[in-house]
């Protein structure tokens, strides 16, 4: 999978612990050397795309994905996508995102 170096980066972050958890690159956006998808295997509908492309070097994009409700049930009152963030900031909203538990440092 050839991606640029800010994607790189970004997999080389969170795929172990993304993997361990249930989620997995998507195939979709294998050709996109700009961009990757993530989705659940365990939960339908959770996703998140992340880019590069048309933002500022070293920032990114991010769209988030949830299961749509049940029947009746609340809309989803929180953010889904945000742009011009540094790595650090979409790690952590991934991590959050798949409910990915994070160990403190000692």
């Amino acid at each position: 999978m050839s991606k640029y170096r800010s994607i790189a980066l970004l997999m080389e972050a969170v795929e172990a612990p993304l993997a361990a958890a249930g989620v997995v690159a998507g195939e979709a956006w294998r050709a996109d050397e700009q961009a990757v998808g993530f989705f659940s295997h365990a939960d339908v509908g959770l996703a998140a795309y992340v880019f590069t492309y048309g933002q500022r070097s070293g920032r990114y994009g991010i769209n988030l994905d949830f299961p749509l409700p049940a029947e009746g049930g609340p809309l989803l009152t929180v953010p889904t996508s945000a742009e011009d963030l540094p790595l650090a900031a979409v790690i952590a909203l991934l991590l959050e995102h798949f409910d990915v538990p994070v160990l403190e440092a000692a």
